[in-house]
């Protein structure tokens, strides 16, 4: 439970966007907690101390609500650096530095992105806005694998998705307490480190 949860009261007044804000912090603690999608509506209003009304007001259908957690933690990513990494000449560095980042959120705040993207409910309902991004930043890499390494672009993709379940894990299991951060950030390094490797032999040997 974060702080958050602790301070609220019922009945409290807050200014529209601070109202909103807490409601996404403790939205994340539910699909945290519950671990899919989706989380109950009064269960929501319960836990936040407000009425379902105001739950529907600020977010009308479910998928509003995790469309905004997940735009929510792409924006702190990309303020933290993440697109400026993924832009990193070197492939090597560029993987390594973006994957420390998604780490080092996941370990902060746990896996309420995976969470939300990889559950069926929100199949097809993701928002432009959040598509964009992940979509960004996916073809930057998969772009970077086909150039350096000449590999079908299928194969690219396939190599960024595993390269973003790594830090994904790995914070997870820090997150849980099942793993210590610097040996999970560690871990996480030469997981995406063998994934590009991977790659060069694959290219290599296409090529032969």
């Amino acid at each position: 439970m974060t702080a958050v949860r602790k301070r609220l009261r019922r009945g409290r007044r807050l200014a529209p966007e601070a109202r909103r804000e807490t409601l996404l912090e403790v939205a994340g603690d539910l699909v945290l907690e519950q671990g899919f999608l989706p989380i109950g509506v009064q269960d929501l209003a319960d836990a936040a101390k407000v009425s379902k009304a105001l739950v529907y007001r600020y977010f009308p259908e479910p998928h509003d609500l995790y469309n905004a957690l997940v735009e929510r933690g792409f924006d702190e990513l990309l303020a933290a650096g993440l697109e400026s990494a993924a832009g990193r000449t070197d492939l090597a560095d560029a993987a390594t530095v973006a994957a420390d980042l998604y780490f080092r959120r996941v370990v902060q705040t746990g896996p309420v992105i995976h969470i939300i993207l990889r559950d069926r409910f929100m199949a097809g309902r993701l928002s432009a806005r959040a598509a964009a991004v992940q979509g960004r930043i996916a073809r930057r890499f998969a772009r970077g694998l086909r150039r350096e390494f000449q590999l079908p672009l299928r194969e690219c993709v396939a190599c960024v998705s595993l390269g973003i379940t790594l830090p994904e894990e790995c914070g997870r299991l820090v997150y849980q307490g099942e793993l210590d951060e610097e040996r999970g950030a560690e871990v996480c390094r030469e997981l995406v480190l063998g994934v590009i490797d991977a790659a060069r032999r694959r290219g290599a040997e296409a090529r032969r």
